[in-house]
C-alpha cells in the first residue's frame, strides 16, 4: 500500500455506499435484470439474466454523492481520477472534474453482476490494487521521519491526515539512529513520519517536513501537558535509497513517557489536530499561542512562567493597570466552576506574585504553602484550555467579554470595583480669598483749645445730602450724620 490517505477514503466510502444500498434492498427496492439470448444458431435457446446493476446504482447516485465519505474520497483521488478513468475505459469529462465519475465507476466495479450490496472485502481489494497501480505508474514514494522527544503512544500508529502520522519506532521503517536516539532513555523513539508519492525530479523538502512536524508537536502541546519536542536530526530517503540525515529539530526534551496518549483515544486526537491545523485565529490568539510554545520550550518553571502569564494577558486583555487588576478574576470565571473560583484566583494571583519575586521585586521569601512548580503548571493548564477552546471554536477569542458575561450572570452585584487614578503631581488647588479685616475707625485727632471751646456753644447742623464727588464711589461706611467723620471741624 503507496497511500493510506487514499486507501482509507476510498473504503470508508464504499462502506457507507454498500450500508445505503443494502438499506434500500431491505425496504423493498429490487435490481432488475436484462434478459440475454446465448443460443447458437442451432443449439436450444439459452437464456442468462443480467442484473442491471448501473442503473441501480445511477438511480441512486444523487444520494450517494452527499455521503460525508463522498467529499473525502474525490479529494484523495484529486487529479489521478482522469487517468484511472482513462485507463479503465471510462467517459472523459471535458470540465476536467473527473473525481466523481471516477468514485461511481468505482462502485460499478465493485457490484458488477451483483444482486446484493454488501461490503466485497477481497473485489475491494483488488480495485484498489488497480487504481494505485494506475495513479503511482511513474512515481517514487518519499518519506521524512524525525523522533519526537517525550511522546509515547499505545497505539502502534496513528494517522493524522495528508500524510502525516505517528508511529512506534520499534514498528516503523525508519533508520536505527531516528528510532533509538543517543539522548533518549534507552526506550524507542516515537517517530513523526511524512509521506506520499512524488515524481522523479520532485520530493519533500527539509523545511517543508520541518514545519509540518513542529505543528505537530505544537498539537501535541495542547492536547495534554508533558515536556516534547522534536528531536534531532530528521531523516529522509525516496523509494529504496539510503537515508540522508535532515538538519532540523534539536533539543534534549524530556524521558519518553512524559506525554502519553492511550489507547482509545487516536481518533480524537486525529479530529483535534484537524481543527488545530486549519484554524486562522486573530492575532492576539496568534501571539498568545506563540508565547505558549516559548513557555513549553523553556528550560525551567522559572523561565517560564512569564511567558503563559503573558499568554493569558494577551488573551484577557490585561494589558493595562485595570485589566491586570481583574485578570485572575477572569481566568477564575472561564476555567473553574463557581464554588471554586476563589481558589483558582488566588492560585493565579499568588502566581502573578511568583513572578514579580523571580523579577526580584516581589517578597525575600516565597511562602511555603505555594509551591512555585504547581503554580506553574496551573498557570499552563489554564492557557492551554483556553487556547484550546478559542483555536477549536467553543469559545469566541473575546474572552474578557466572556468572563465578564459570566460573571454577571452569576453575581448581579457588581463584581469588583477598579478606580483609575493620575498618580502624576497635580498643581495645588487655589487658596480661598482669606475674610476682610474689620475696619478700625482712626482715632480722633486731638482737638486744638479753640476748637475745644468751641464745641462747647456750637450745634453741628446735620447734613442731609450727601455729595457727589466725581471720580469717587459712594460707600455705606460714609456717615455723614457724625461730625468725627470729617477731617476739619464744621
Amino acid at each position: 500500500m503507496r497511500n493510506r490517505a487514499l486507501y482509507g477514503a476510498l473504503r470508508d466510502f464504499a462502506l457507507e455506499s454498500a450500508a445505503l444500498l443494502t438499506d434500500d434492498l431491505r425496504a423493498g427496492a429490487e435490481v432488475e435484470f436484462d434478459v440475454i439470448d446465448q443460443a447458437g444458431r442451432r443449439g436450444p435457446a439459452l437464456y442468462q439474466y443480467k442484473p442491471r446493476t448501473q442503473a441501480f446504482l445511477g438511480e441512486r447516485w444523487a444520494r450517494l454523492r452527499k455521503l460525508d465519505t463522498h467529499a473525502r474520497a474525490a479529494t484523495e483521488l484529486g487529479s489521478g481520477a482522469a487517468l484511472w478513468l482513462r485507463v479503465n475505459g471510462g467517459a472523459a469529462n471535458l470540465s476536467g472534474e473527473q473525481a466523481e465519475p471516477a468514485l461511481r465507476a468505482m462502485l460499478e466495479r465493485l457490484y458488477e453482476d451483483s444482486t446484493s450490496f454488501g461490503f466485497p472485502e477481497e473485489r475491494f481489494e483488488r480495485v484498489y490494487r488497480e487504481v494505485e497501480g494506475t495513479l503511482y505508474r511513474d512515481a517514487v514514494a518519499a518519506r521524512v521521519v524525525a523522533p519526537l522527544r517525550g511522546v509515547a503512544i499505545e497505539a502502534q500508529r496513528i494517522d493524522l491526515g495528508d500524510g502525516l502520522s505517528l508511529v512506534r519506532g520499534e514498528t516503523a521503517d525508519a533508520p536505527p539512529e531516528a528510532v533509538w536516539p543517543e539522548n533518549g532513555d534507552g526506550e524507542p523513539a516515537v517517530l513523526c513520519v511524512l509521506e506520499r508519492d512524488v515524481t522523479a525530479a520532485d520530493g519533500i523538502t527539509a523545511s517543508e517536513a520541518e514545519e509540518r512536524f513542529v505543528r505537530v508537536v505544537s498539537a501535541l502541546r495542547l492536547w495534554a501537558p508533558g515536556r516534547i519536542g522534536l528531536g534531532a536530526p530528521g531523516w529522509r530517503r525516496t523509494d529504496e535509497a539510503p537515508w540522508q540525515p535532515l538538519p532540523f529539530g534539536g533539543g534534549a526534551g524530556a524521558p519518553a513517557g512524559d506525554w502519553l496518549l492511550p489507547s482509545g483515544e487516536e481518533a480524537g486526537l486525529r479530529e483535534f489536530f484537524a481543527a488545530i491545523d486549519r484554524a486562522d485565529p486573530p492575532q492576539h490568539v496568534a501571539w498568545a499561542r506563540a508565547r505558549f510554545e516559548m513557555g513549553c520550550e523553556r528550560s525551567s518553571d522559572a523561565d517560564a512562567l512569564s511567558d503563559l502569564l503573558l499568554g493569558l494577558r494577551a488573551l484577557l486583555d490585561a494589558t493595562s493597570d485595570a485589566g491586570e487588576a481583574g485578570l485572575a478574576l477572569r481566568v477564575a470565571a472561564l476555567c473553574a466552576e463557581e464554588g471554586r473560583r476563589r481558589l483558582v484566583q488566588r492560585r493565579v494571583e499568588s502566581a502573578i506574585a511568583l513572578e514579580r519575586f523571580v523579577m526580584g521585586g516581589g517578597p525575600r521569601r516565597w511562602p511555603d504553602g505555594d509551591s512555585p512548580a504547581e503554580l506553574v503548571a496551573e498557570v499552563e493548564g489554564h492557557l492551554r484550555a483556553l487556547l484550546r477552546d478559542v483555536l477549536c471554536g467553543y469559545l469566541d477569542s473575546d474572552l474578557k467579554g466572556v468572563a465578564d458575561d459570566i460573571l454577571l450572570e452569576t453575581n448581579p452585584e457588581p463584581f469588583m470595583e477598579i478606580e483609575a487614578r493620575d498618580l502624576r503631581v497635580q498643581a495645588a488647588p487655589a487658596p480661598e480669598p482669606a475674610p476682610p479685616e474689620p475696619e478700625v475707625e482712626p482715632e480722633p485727632e486731638p482737638k486744638s483749645e479753640a476748637n475745644a471751646s468751641n464745641e462747647d456753644t456750637a450745634e453741628i447742623e446735620a447734613v442731609a445730602v450727601q455729595p457727589e464727588l466725581e471720580g469717587v464711589t459712594q460707600s455705606a461706611d460714609w456717615g455723614f450724620e457724625d461730625p468725627e467723620d470729617y477731617s476739619a471741624p464744621v
